[in-house]
């Protein structure tokens, strides 16, 4: 008894030690802060200079037809260090871009979708902060741009990110597609018409008429290439190569992507692309074309990472005289789940939902979101609405949790009889377990049953979780008072007063007011139940609500006030349930 006495004692003096110690070298040496690199790094490679590399050959569609490896054309570079967005765009014609969505320009070179600002996000909250950068030009930091072009088994002049494209077109509005022409000179003649709509779909069609004399086999390709992905991109939600292929899920996180190095395969619809926690530009090729194939590929270059999402379309065969129409798109915007539900509708694009990294937990987090966006259609708060959806969980789950209380409730009554039961055969632990299970058939009470609420809100709460880290429409979505972001940590630190006081302090540390609310409502309620047989079991448990606080003051403050008003309501229902029992004894 005394020996294991002793060693839960070591056991809890070693947690704490090393609580201590991480807070000190946390203090001593704070992590450095992750910023974009001022400094310039060599220019980015063409997205056709990865897919034409010995690392990424093109993988063959069929047998008879099919284009070597290396035979989609690269774009050389003499640019050796980063430029600005103004000085990449002037240095090749561009035709603007302008919806109620986005707004950019096209490069007439390669006909390359490589300039676009998401017009409807800013990136903090300030007014006149800068529009959200999607795709960038080459030549910049951080390059990200959508190409499409046409390869072939023999040596034909076709279409590429050299392409010198000509159109008579000025710009590019929902109102005005523009068409782009050029001949080959050889006997075929490429027309491209770019369409965009009033929110981020372009919808790319090629028209290839053979004037020349013989038979011509082509192959089309489309591509997203991005270089030099800043540290912020790294989350916790899937940001990287992802897509969904042959009817299932693939994905291809920056981590995974950098040990693999590529990956292939074929599939009948679908879609691909390159996405982050809120924007994404994604592939959507021809849903009905056969044997389609997609690749996903990581390439090191001198400067630096390049991830790419291509795929490779089945033959397309063309008799002299004749002319044949390709359609392809590409999305490249932010995560709209309502808008994003609406294109897999109307294109017939398969599963385009699964864009949004909704989790394990798809069958709940969906609904979720769709709820939560009702709620804030409503009370025009987005908080409130995470409020009120709280009261309804804890309406939904109120004959669970009130069965689980009345238990809770009968077991602190037998806390007396329980403690007189280790008194007597505290030495025999086989006799004590007897005796407590006894006590508990006597008194028809279920030990395991304050877990079952616990149990179903575990799936709920990450559910939730998730929901509120990946919302676009939680973003920048302000509460009452001091959180001005429900997607963002709470700011207010009450270890500096709010900001009065003016001293460093460690970065696990630097909490807000609603999580100390949390933690003490996790407390409270703690309090309100019995206690466990095991001290050393309690005196655990009496630390959760510090750690929880500490655990989960760095998430989303909308997931911590949902948490805070769980507890309270919790506390609400115990209380009600305890005075209801009072009356009934009285009566």
């Amino acid at each position: 008894m005394e020996k294991n006495n002793l060693e839960k004692r070591n056991l809890i003096l070693a947690v704490v030690f090393s609580a201590v110690f991480l807070f000190l070298l946390d203090a001593a040496f704070p992590p450095a802060k992750k910023t974009v690199p001022e400094k310039p790094v060599p220019a980015v490679p063409a997205a056709s200079e990865a897919i034409s590399s010995s690392a990424h050959p093109i993988q063959k569609t069929e047998q008879s037809y099919a284009p070597a490896p290396g035979a989609i054309s690269a774009v050389k570079t003499s640019q050796t260090a980063v430029v600005s967005r103004e000085q990449a765009i002037d240095e090749y014609k561009h035709v603007a871009i302008k919806t109620p969505s986005v707004s950019g320009s096209l490069r007439l070179k390669g006909a390359r979708l490589d300039n676009l600002f998401l017009t409807k996000y800013r990136e903090t909250l300030e007014p006149d902060s800068p529009y959200i950068s999607l795709l960038a030009p080459t030549g910049t930091a951080y390059p990200f741009f959508a190409e499409f072009g046409w390869v072939a088994t023999e040596a034909l002049a076709l279409p590429n990110a050299e392409t010198p494209w000509t159109t008579n077109d000025t710009e590019l509005t929902p109102e005005k597609p523009l068409t782009l022409t050029w001949d080959n000179q050889s006997g075929l003649k490429f027309i491209r018409q770019i369409s965009v709509d009033n929110n981020y779909m372009f919808t790319v069609s090629d028209r290839i008429e053979n004037y020349g004399s013989k038979i011509v086999t082509l192959f089309n390709y489309g591509l997203i290439g991005r270089t030099n992905i800043p540290e912020a991109q790294r989350g916790a939600v899937l940001e990287g190569l992802v897509g969904y292929l042959d009817g299932s899920l693939k994905e291809f996180p920056y981590a995974k992507m950098d040990k693999e190095g590529q990956a292939a395969f074929k599939t009948t619809g679908g879609w691909a692309g390159i996405t982050d926690k809120y924007w994404m530009a994604v592939l959507a090729f021809d849903q009905n074309a056969p044997n389609v194939t997609v690749k996903f590929s990581e390439q090191d270059t001198s400067s630096g990472k390049h991830y790419q999402t291509d795929y490779l379309m089945p033959p397309t065969i063309i008799e002299p005289g004749q002319a044949v129409q390709t359609t392809n798109r590409v999305f490249a915007g932010a995560k709209e789940l309502t808008l994003i539900d609406s294109y897999e509708k109307e294109l017939g694009i398969k599963r385009f939902d699964l864009t949004v990294d909704f989790g394990w937990y798809y069958f709940l987090t969906k609904p979720f979101f769709f709820i939560l966006s009702w709620f804030n259609s409503l009370f025009g708060n987005m908080g409130l609405a995470i409020l009120f959806f709280a009261f309804l969980l804890r309406l939904a789950m109120f004959p669970i949790a009130n069965k689980s209380f009345k238990n809770m409730a009968k077991m602190k009554e037998l806390q007396p009889k329980m403690d007189q039961l280790r008194e007597r055969y505290g030495e025999d632990k086989m006799r004590l377990n007897q005796e407590m299970m006894e006590l508990y058939r006597v008194h028809n009470i279920n030990p395991a049953a304050g877990c079952l609420p616990m149990l179903i809100q575990i799936p709920v709460f990450f559910s939730l979780y998730k929901v509120l880290y990946i919302s676009l429409e939680l973003r920048q979505a302000p509460f009452y008072g001091w959180i001005h972001d429900l997607s963002a940590p709470d700011p207010s630190s009450v270890f500096t007063l709010f900001g009065v006081l003016d001293w460093p302090i460690p970065a696990v540390l630097n909490i807000g007011v609603w999580p100390v609310a949390m933690g003490l409502t996790m407390f409270i309620q703690q309090q309100m139940n019995p206690k466990t047989p095991d001290k050393t079991q309690n005196m655990i448990l009496s630390l959760m609500p510090v750690m929880m606080t500490f655990l989960l003051g760095h998430l989303a403050s909308g997931l911590v006030i949902y948490w805070t008003w769980s507890n309270i309501l919790s506390m609400a229902q115990q209380y009600a349930l305890k005075f209801q029992n009072k009356q009934g004894k009285k009566a």
